[in-house]
Parts: structure tokens; sequence; C-alpha cells
């Protein structure tokens, strides 16, 4: 049961209502566990604090809307849960997304395993193909094969997803075959 000084919810819906910050952000600190817990059963521990927020965020934009001040508790429930599938369901199609992208990579695996150039002599012809690479493609050739970096710390760094790493990464080493073709070519007079 409620302190008798505290303001009941309706009353605190109607003044955030009105514009009062104040009373919304009681409203906040009185059910954000609650948000946080229900996202957390959709969408699991690590997403649910921002998924709450959102929601919390969606409820205090959508206040004028609410039909019953009385059940401002339940309302938001809707909206957490609501928002919730919503993340998850993006982010299952992204996470789809993904997997398809690498069930290409992996069908080329044979591709992807081939060494760019043999040691020796290559190395140099190997530097002169890289520096004529797009630079998106040419960083994560050289954070993940010559500064043998992890490709989730790679992502991280360049501020992308892993899929992106992974696809610079496989179409990235068909350019590079390429242009040390062509370097090949220039340094034997044959192009």
């Amino acid at each position: 049961m409620a302190p008798v000084n505290e303001p009941r919810d309706e009353v605190l819906v109607v003044a955030a209502i009105l514009g009062d910050l104040e009373a919304f952000d009681e409203l906040a600190k009185r059910y954000r566990a609650a948000a946080v817990r229900t996202a957390e059963a959709i969408v699991g521990r690590q997403e649910a604090e921002d998924v709450a927020q959102e929601a919390l965020l969606l409820a205090f934009k959508a206040m004028p809307s609410i039909e019953e001040p009385s059940k401002f508790a339940a309302w938001l429930g809707v909206i957490t849960r609501h928002h919730a599938l919503r993340f998850g369901k993006r982010e299952k199609a992204r996470s789809a997304g993904h997997v398809a992208l690498d069930e290409v990579l992996l069908e080329r695996v044979a591709a992807l395993a081939r060494p760019l150039v043999a040691d020796g002599a290559d190395r140099q012809e190997l530097a002169q193909a890289l520096d004529r690479l797009p630079p998106d493609y040419a960083t994560a050739l050289r954070l993940r094969y010559l500064d043998e970096m992890p490709l989730k710390r790679i992502a991280a760094f360049l501020g992308v997803p892993v899929s992106t790493v992974k696809w610079r990464l496989h179409r990235g080493k068909s350019l590079l075959r390429e242009k040390v073709e062509l370097v090949r070519e220039v340094k034997h007079g044959t192009g």
C-alpha cells in the first residue's frame, strides 16, 4: 500500500499530461523495475535496460492518449511488452540476415582459405596491392591478417556489425587477389 503522503498514480498521470516532468519522473521511478523485468523476460538481460528506457520514453510521449489514468501501470506494461516484442523481432530479423550472410561465406570457405600470397618477395606485392584497395577493405584486412585482431574487436573498433567486417574481409580478399595480379602484371611487363 502506498504511504499516505505519496500521490496516487492517476494524480501523477494528470500532472504529467499537464507538463509536470517531476510527476512523470515519480511514475518512472515507481515502475522502472517492473518495466525492466518485463523487457528482460522477452529480450533477455542484456537488452532489458535499453528496452525499458525506450518504453518509458514512449509512454511519456503517449501520456495524452491514456484513457484511464488510474490504470497507468497496466498501460505501461502493455507498452513495454509491445516494444520488447518489436525489438525482439527486429533483432531476430537482423541476426537472421547475418546468419544468411554467414552461410554464404561458409559455402565459399575454400576461397576464404586460399593464401593471399606466398611468403618472401610476394610481401611487397601484397603491400602494394593493399595500398590500392578502398580503405574500408584494406583496414579490415590489415587488422585481421596483419594485426591478428579478432572479428568482434575489429567490429567494435570500426563501429560496424561483425557481419559487415566478415563481408569486408570476404570482398577485400577478392579485390586484393585482383590487385595482386595487376601488380604482378605491371612488375613482369605483361600489363
